[in-house]
């Protein structure tokens, strides 16, 4: 996350309340301060602009109802959400407009298919992306590798162990999981970092395995990085990483160092 500061003549950013203070706060610090407001926010109520509230009125919704949402444009010319810290910041972007309270999990959870902008047209907002509104709730992303992606594989040198551990013992419960590994990923492209939980399966019923995993990794530290799932048909090359269902019939691994070794911190 960065938090940005538009500096475009913008009047004083003026707190209105405990969200808006760690989001000053966030602005102000630090990288651990940022991913600390992001998992901050999730369990406070944020603001969206909806048509379907009456204008100058603040209502609230819980998990499962649906809304229309109002949305800005951002310079790529794609669709965000447009979401707000305070119901007096509603209606500094879009006017007489109703606005709905909602708790950051549940909204981001509505909204993680498209990028998201805290704050839009404010001195202080931020922008999510899709993977990374994944990673803050804690859910996978199944990403899909085009032939000229170039990807980068190694075991991690600080190992998420509560993540591997819960991978672990939910596995061991889905059918047709033969194999799957956890490496540390690195794309160059993005020059950024995901863990890559590769399975191996000989079914082409997929769905148990995006099902169960969410509630696998819910809440788990995952060391601020999202977690991206690629499913492969059994037979392929040995996955890379640390091992989270051992292959059947595989052999004692020989005790040598692999070519990519222990790559990443």
């Amino acid at each position: 996350m960065t938090i940005d500061v538009t500096g475009d003549g913008s009047p004083e950013f003026e707190p209105t309340n405990v969200v808006e203070q760690q989001l000053l706060a966030a602005a102000n610090g630090d990288l651990e301060q940022q991913k600390a407001f992001e998992r901050f926010i999730l369990d406070e109520t944020l603001y969206v602009a909806t048509p379907e509230a009456p204008a100058e009125e603040t209502v609230t919704v819980s998990q499962g109802e649906s809304i229309a949402l109002l949305n800005v444009l951002l310079d790529d010319g794609r669709q965000a959400a447009a979401v707000f810290t305070a119901p007096q910041r509603v209606a500094e972007a879009f006017g007489e407009v109703g606005a709905i309270g909602i708790q950051g999990r549940i909204l981001f959870e509505m909204i993680r298919a498209t990028p998201a902008v805290l704050n839009p047209g404010q001195a202080y907002g931020v922008v999510w992306e899709p993977e990374t509104l994944a990673a803050m709730l804690g859910l996978p992303t199944e990403r899909t590798i085009e032939k000229e992606t170039r990807i980068l594989l190694g075991s991690p040198a600080d190992p998420p162990a509560e993540l591997v551990d819960r991978l672990k013992a939910t596995f061991g419960g889905v059918p047709h999981v033969e194999a799957a590994w956890l490496a540390l990923a690195a794309w160059p492209e993005t020059q950024t970092q995901s863990w890559y939980l590769d399975v191996r399966t000989s079914s082409a019923d997929h769905e148990p395995i995006r099902r169960a995993l969410p509630d696998a990794v819910e809440g788990a530290d995952m060391h601020g990085r999202p977690l991206d799932l690629v499913i492969n048909p059994v037979g392929q090359t040995e996955g890379v990483g640390i091992v989270i269902v051992e292959p059947a019939g595989r052999p004692e691994p020989a005790k040598k160092q692999s070519l990519l070794g222990r790559l990443f911190g």
